[in-house]
């Protein structure tokens, strides 16, 4: 009987507000390819972001609250074993770190018996990435993120002019010396397809790094029942301070009930855009992920639940 492959692990990170979410929703909306996995977890006291991704013939997995790469626990290898043991197994599995965690954290994962590391690959919004990397609460995050890529895939550079998306091309080389910048969409798809295991880049020991990013950024989140005030909401997301990093939402709201409505704030930069049709009996959730910044108010959770409204009821 002839050896049964390893199934290949692909990392994909970036810090808060990369795209990294968006970059799996476009994988497994045009995936044609073997059947692949993906694991989902973000830090927050909601795992928004698996409400955000919507697969077709992948799997969604999500693991306990908390960035993977800080949680020594038994959760990423039970999924891990659930993978392997599934029938049809999947030929991929592709882990979304947390946008505050380091993927060489994570790259120990692929060591796990039946799994071997196929590449890591991280997202770098070009509009906020070199700001970022001078912030003195989270410039070594970003770093740490940036050196951890076999590919770097610049992304949002519709929102900067080419000048500037030059030089972060050329300021990325700088910082990740010979690490190859993908320019098409597709670079998570292509690093699938390209099924060769990167085992070398792989740290001989399963530890992982004691440095992480957890105690550098905060969380909180407000849920609700009823239909939220989307101008309310609004009003109170353009008045954070800097130091809110991220926010991250799904709302029914009053002005358009029947539908989905997605919140993201990154920086400054707010969207907000109806996706589909709401589900009645799902909650209004958002969640704020802050530095350690002093801008950042004490009560943030109190004024969130104040924009969002009254609680889920039991």
């Amino acid at each position: 009987m002839s050896p049964v492959p390893p199934l290949l692990v692909t990392i994909v990170g970036g810090y808060l507000g990369s795209g990294k979410t968006t970059r799996l929703n476009e994988l497994l909306a045009s995936w044609e390819g073997d059947p692949v996995a993906v694991v989902v977890n973000d830090f927050g006291s909601v795992n928004i972001d698996a409400s955000l991704i919507r697969s077709r013939d992948g799997d969604l997995l999500e693991l306990e609250n908390g960035c993977v790469c800080c949680d020594l626990s038994e959760g990423m290898a039970s999924v891990l074993d659930q993978l392997r043991a599934r029938d049809p197994r999947p030929a991929h599995v592709v882990i979304e770190v947390s946008g505050v965690g380091d993927p060489a954290g994570v790259a120990p994962w692929a060591r796990h018996p039946g799994f071997a590391l196929n590449g890591t690959l991280v997202c770098v919004d070009a509009e906020t990435v070199r700001r970022r990397a001078t912030d003195r609460w989270v410039a070594d995050t970003v770093l740490a993120q940036l050196r951890s890529a076999d590919v770097l895939l610049p992304t949002k550079v519709d929102l900067v002019e080419e000048r500037q998306r030059v030089e972060v091309e050329g300021w990325l080389r700088d910082v990740a010396p010979g690490t190859p910048l993908a320019t098409d969409r597709g670079a998570l798809a292509a690093l699938l397809s390209s099924g060769a295991a990167l085992e070398s880049a792989v740290p001989a020991t399963s530890a992982f790094p004691g440095a992480h990013a957890v105690d550098a950024h905060r969380s909180c989140s407000a849920s609700t029942s009823e239909p939220v005030d989307l101008d309310r909401v609004r009003a109170f997301l353009e008045g954070l301070p800097a130091g809110v990093v991220r926010a991250k939402g799904v709302l029914r709201t009053r002005q358009a009930p029947t539908r989905r409505t997605v919140v993201q704030l990154v920086g400054r930069r707010l969207e907000v855009r109806e996706d589909g049709d709401a589900d009645p009996a799902a909650p209004s959730t958002l969640v704020l992920i802050a530095t350690a910044e002093p801008s950042v108010p004490g009560d943030l959770e109190h004024a969130l639940a104040e924009a969002v409204g009254p609680p889920v009821t039991p």
